[in-house]
């Protein structure tokens, strides 16, 4: 059974009712078509929980929004509409959406089940090693570049919202910050999180570059352990994120910096005018399938097709001219996704020696056909030179003969004449 639609012209509900959702959400059906299983988390959009569809037993994640205002509520129950945009958009990095309906006055959204575990959560762990960082930022850059591609902006990037089953990355939560802005006083809400927000959003101005400040810290995080920017308030760290420059830990590669200070530029026009660039720039694939050379200086990839025109912030309050795209400045050989060098320590010297030992066995294996190849090629040649050689000798013998003979038959005829004269 198909989850309930709502329609846009219909009235709701007369108000949200959380109290009969804690008493029936367990019970199947309560979501038509679907059973709750387990709660997965909670924040500022809603309540998650993973559900399992009743026709075909597959897992799915469902998000009951949050809506604490009754006099905003038709307001959101409108902007839910839009979702629709963002349930066209399939890529192995995005948490697909699949379905909305409302029960209890509470919208929900059905998802594509991404796993338990968040970037929030691992994080919370203990630190990444590099290579694991830049494995799953890249995928969640890669999932923001398709979002971009179809003119539409996340505006809410932060590990809690890059979700994580086994190697995969995926980025969820995309088009909902819009939703509970209305219900919400605090700039943490519906316009991103203070510790991941782009400067311009304080001015209610923001594009698809917001997305690349905001990936910036989280490639920060990722590498770091922390976020470059923390205050006793929101407003501290919204200040902060407008004037101060971020501070790098010792360990910091220069190229890690300098590509992460391009993303944090003040300037929207200064930082990585797309995801992809700032992959680029990171020297890795920006797509599936995409072939890249990595090495000191160049990149052979295909060049990528212009991007669809980007979707400015929802609610824009004002507009201004677009400046000339100045030219960015000269950007160094970014980090290599994969560190070029030679294994060291006890492991590697081991790996080393039995790489070694193969190739000594396999050319050893080798030599007695290479021997017998050389010698049968030669061998044949001599079985055709052979008999040409005694062919050619037998034929200057006959050729001897015969002129002995001439000379022979000469000398008598002539002796012959003489004797009888």
């Amino acid at each position: 059974m198909e989850a309930p639609r709502i329609d846009p012209e219909t009235p709701g509900p007369a108000r949200v009712d959380w109290e009969a959702f804690y008493r029936s959400y367990r019970k199947p059906g309560y979501v038509p078509g679907f059973e709750i299983v387990n709660k997965l988390g909670g924040g500022m959009f809603g309540l998650v929980f993973k559900a399992r569809k009743e026709s075909i037993g597959k897992d799915y994640a469902i998000k009951f929004l949050k809506v604490d205002d009754d006099s905003v509520r038709d307001a959101v129950m409108r902007e839910i509409d839009n979702v629709s945009f963002f349930a066209q958009i399939d890529h192995p990095n995005l948490v697909s959406i699949e379905d909305r309906g409302v029960v209890d006055g509470i919208p929900f959204l059905v998802m594509s089940y991404a796993g338990d575990q968040t970037l929030q959560h691992r994080l919370q762990q203990g630190r990444l090693g590099r290579d694991e960082a830049l494995q799953i930022f890249v995928q969640a850059a890669r999932g923001v570049q398709a979002l971009h591609d179809h003119s539409l902006v996340h505006f809410d990037l932060k590990p809690a919202n890059v979700f994580l089953k086994g190697d995969v990355a995926r980025v969820g939560d995309y088009g909902l910050s819009k939703l509970v802005s209305a219900s919400r006083n605090s700039l943490s809400f519906g316009r991103g999180t203070p510790y991941y927000m782009a400067p311009e959003m304080l001015q209610r101005r923001g594009d698809a570059r917001s997305d690349v400040y905001s990936l910036g810290i989280l490639l920060f995080e990722c590498l770091y352990g922390d976020v470059p920017f923390r205050g006793d308030s929101e407003w501290e760290v919204l200040r902060k994120h407008e004037t101060a420059t971020p501070e790098f830990p010792p360990e910091g590669l220069p190229a890690d910096v300098q590509v992460i200070l391009r993303c944090l530029a003040k300037d929207p026009d200064q930082r990585f005018q797309s995801a992809a660039e700032l992959l680029r720039a990171l020297q890795a694939p920006v797509a599936l399938g995409e072939s890249m050379l990595i090495g000191p200086g160049s990149v052979a990839a295909s060049p990528a097709p212009p991007p669809a025109p980007l979707m400015p912030a929802p609610d824009l309050s004002t507009r201004r001219a677009a400046p000339a795209a100045a030219e960015p400045p000269p950007m160094p050989v970014g980090p290599s996704w994969r560190e070029p060098g030679h294994a060291s320590g006890f492991i590697g010297l081991f790996v080393r020696m039995m790489f070694g030992v193969i190739t000594l066995v396999v050319r050893a294996l080798l030599l007695p056909v290479r021997l017998v190849s050389v010698i049968g090629t030669r061998g044949f040649g001599w079985l055709f030179r052979v008999p040409v050689a005694l062919v050619g000798v037998v034929a200057r013998l006959i050729g001897v003969v015969l002129v002995v003979s001439l000379i022979v038959l000469l000398m008598v005829t002539v002796l012959s004449l003489f004797a009888a004269a």
